[in-house]
């Protein structure tokens, strides 16, 4: 067993954690950063405890999973990514979005590059 089984996804933990924090302790520092309006609302923090969840989650799974585990989190992320992107296409967000997104595909893409080379490798 080794924590760094995969770079790729070991990278993407710590974003996701770091982001959780900022969610839950300084939400508008973070929102300002990316061009969002400051909040009041109690459901920024909620979105950065359960996206805490899923830095706990990554952690097990950079640490146990095997090649499908991780595979599923390239397809999540993916997801994630297209999510973020039809919110924007649709008018629903600003486009300052796409720059989440586009952490979450590019760290998916290097994911699935890694995976590639270990399954040919």
């Amino acid at each position: 067993m080794q924590f760094n089984r995969h770079l790729s996804l070991t990278v993407h933990t710590i974003y996701v954690i770091l982001t959780a924090l900022q969610l839950i302790f300084i939400p508008n520092m973070l929102l300002s950063m990316f061009g969002f309006d400051a909040t009041s609302e109690i459901w920024i923090k909620v979105l950065g405890v359960v996206v805490m969840s899923l830095g706990f989650i990554y952690t097990a799974i950079g640490r146990e999973g095997n090649a499908a585990i991780v595979q599923s989190t390239v397809w999540a992320r993916w997801f994630v990514g297209a999510g973020f992107l039809l919110l924007v296409a649709f008018g629903q967000a600003k486009p300052n979005l796409i720059l989440f997104a586009g952490i979450d595909v590019a760290t998916a893409t290097w994911t699935w590059f890694e995976l590639k080379k270990k399954a040919n490798g």
